[in-house]
């Protein structure tokens, strides 16, 4: 068997621009990084790349918008007297 190295660029100006495929490596590999715990520029770079994750997320989250209103205390209390 052979032993592969393989190298990545991560431009952290850039995180914006990639994919979220490209940008899920990028987070499993920052995690893998062999640099020792609190390395500065490691931990920097997860952190980046782990803030860009977070702040795409919530685009495709669809807010709940309706689930309370003020109406439906006095919807309710009406529904329930009316009976």
């Amino acid at each position: 068997m052979t032993t592969h190295a393989i190298t990545i660029e991560i431009d952290d100006e850039r995180l914006a621009s990639y994919t979220d495929e490209f940008l899920a490596v990028c987070w499993h590999l920052a995690q893998h990084n062999p640099a020792g715990h609190g390395d500065y520029l490691a931990d920097e770079l997860a952190e980046r790349i782990g803030r860009e994750i977070i702040r795409r997320w919530p685009k495709g989250v669809q807010p709940e918008l309706w689930h309370h209103q003020g109406r439906h205390h006095f919807s309710k209390e009406l529904g329930r007297f009316a009976k």
